[in-house]
């Protein structure tokens, strides 16, 4: 990560209470229509292994294990946590800007930390994207870190090699000492393509790799073109992009800049033409999100970045990304990152925590499901809504299971007055005769830090060691079906899930 640089426009010039089939009832200015059948424009099949992880190079080892050597029991518990839901594994990437410019000295007899690479056994169900410097000039070097990364995980581990971190940004950073003749200087789409394919096929020329292609391509902040001259067949078998919503932040911009649909939808849009010729042209290869964090905020501020409504944030995003097409999101962590979902050992005074937005990770899970991936995904127009309230439908093997609403509307409890709320009208399919309603909230609103939130009544906590802890808050809702037909009220700050019951 480059936490100098906004990504604001993407590149890629090229993109709880119920359910149903629904007829706008006359006393109800709200309504979904929930088609029977899966709709034209829903996504493919969501992996299960969407939700996933990414560890800065350089936050690696505190997340990996404890301050006193063991493997961090806390991280594993959160992690598997979401991973449970879906039946995925996790996949996690090892990167960023702290490894492109890190040096391998493979004559080095004992590193000053424990190797990150040894470390990966601490969790022995993942995967790993494993990152190596493309900013270096010097490709023997990249050559023999990923030799020894793939040696030291063992290569049924990789789930991809990834040449390079935002090499958009190369000779843009402000610091002469990161630019020629050692390090490589600004790329052009040629220039890019030349160097990403010398280093790859270094890399296959002497490294032994998983047989078929293997590595991840782009990984870039900002890039406004598809570069061609891809070999996208033969080697790459991801494409990426990193995203963050905005480059600062604090509490008064907490709506216009994290609880605003539109800002969300309008960039991930961008994506739609690149999602769509990889589908079209290269069927097999994947768009990801291969880091993502709510703001590249320098300050790292919590009331902006770690409160409900980042939360909320994280699940409107996934959900419409999931809706277009993106395969899956690793989520950055940085020790002290203000966008993280925990801190993971007692660091600078603070004791190891969980940070509101993890909550958004096992409703997103709970909405896709376990269904060993034949859920798909369509986004859901309100009839008579306002932008800031959002649906999502669920279905799984062609039938409708789940809906999402996310109310993004920003209430603050702290402000005193009744929260207000957007009532939805549902007609449910045939044969349900009832909805249960889950829901992610607080009672003090969106500024609301996690240890008010709750999910599905569940909180998690470093004093749980990251397992669940439930009926914390009583709020899940059972409501009947009348004559077909279903009301939710979705209130302010704060997103439901809608399950079917027959």
């Amino acid at each position: 990560m480059a936490p100098t640089q906004l990504r604001y426009l993407p590149f890629l010039g090229l993109i709880p209470s119920t359910l149903a089939t629904v007829l706008p009832r006359a006393s109800c200015s709200n309504s979904i229509t929930l088609p029977g059948e899966v709709p034209e424009g829903a996504s493919q099949n969501v992996d299960p292994n969407f939700p996933g992880f990414a560890f800065e190079q350089a936050s690696w080892v505190p997340y990996a294990q404890s301050n006193s050597g063991k493997p961090n029991e806390f991280s594993k518990n959160l992690m598997n946590a979401i991973t449970c839901r879906t039946g995925g594994k996790p996949i996690i990437r090892l990167g960023g800007t702290s490894a492109d410019y890190a040096k391998y000295l493979p004559k080095q007899k004992e590193a000053a930390i424990p190797r990150a690479e040894d470390l990966t056994k601490n969790f022995p169900d993942a995967s790993y994207i494993v990152q190596v410097p493309l900013a270096t000039t010097n490709v023997s070097e990249t050559v023999e870190w990923a030799k020894a990364a793939v040696q030291r995980i063992g290569k049924d581990k990789i789930q991809a090699i990834e040449v390079g971190n935002e090499a958009d940004l190369y000779g843009k950073l402000g610091n002469s000492k990161l630019g020629p003749p050692e390090f490589q200087g600004v790329m052009t789409n040629e220039t890019y393509v030349g160097n990403f394919t010398k280093y790859a096929e270094e890399i296959l020329k002497n490294v032994e790799l998983p047989s078929g292609p293997i590595f991840q391509a782009l990984d870039t902040s900002a890039h406004l073109s598809r570069p061609d001259g891809y070999i996208f067949d033969k080697i790459v078998n991801t494409v990426a992009h990193h995203y963050y919503q905005t480059s600062g932040g604090g509490a008064p911009e907490l709506g216009p800049g994290l609880m605003t649909h539109s800002k969300i939808s309008s960039r991930l849009d961008l994506y739609k033409p690149f999602i769509e010729y990889l589908q079209k042209s290269h069927p097999t290869i994947p768009f990801t999100i291969s880091e993502v964090g709510n703001s590249l905020n320098k300050g790292h501020n919590y009331d902006y970045q770690a409160v409900l409504g980042s939360a909320l944030w994280q699940v409107d995003f996934q959900l419409y990304g999931l809706s277009i097409g993106i395969k899956r999101f690793n989520w950055q962590q940085i020790m002290h990152a203000g966008y993280d979902m925990w801190l993971p050992v007692e660091s600078a005074g603070t004791k190891p925590k969980v940070f509101s937005n993890f909550y958004a990770q096992p409703f997103v899970a709970d909405f896709i499901g376990n269904t060993s991936g034949k859920t798909r995904v369509v986004y859901l127009p309100i009839e008579g809504s306002k932008d800031n309230v959002v649906a999502y439908a669920a279905y799984v093997g062609g039938s409708a299971a789940r809906v999402a609403i996310v109310n993004l509307n920003l209430w603050d409890g702290g402000n005193g007055g009744e929260r207000p709320s957007t009532k939805i009208s549902f007609k449910v399919p045939g044969g349900v005769d009832g909805v249960e309603v889950v829901k992610l909230s607080s009672p003090k609103g969106a500024r609301a830090s996690a240890d008010s939130i709750t999910y599905a009544g569940s909180q998690w906590t470093y004093e749980s060691f990251g397992k669940e802890v439930k009926n914390v808050r009583n709020d899940t809702e059972i409501l009947e079906v009348k004559e077909g037909c279903v009301n939710v009220e979705v209130k302010n700050s704060k997103t439901v899930i809608i399950r079917l019951k027959k």
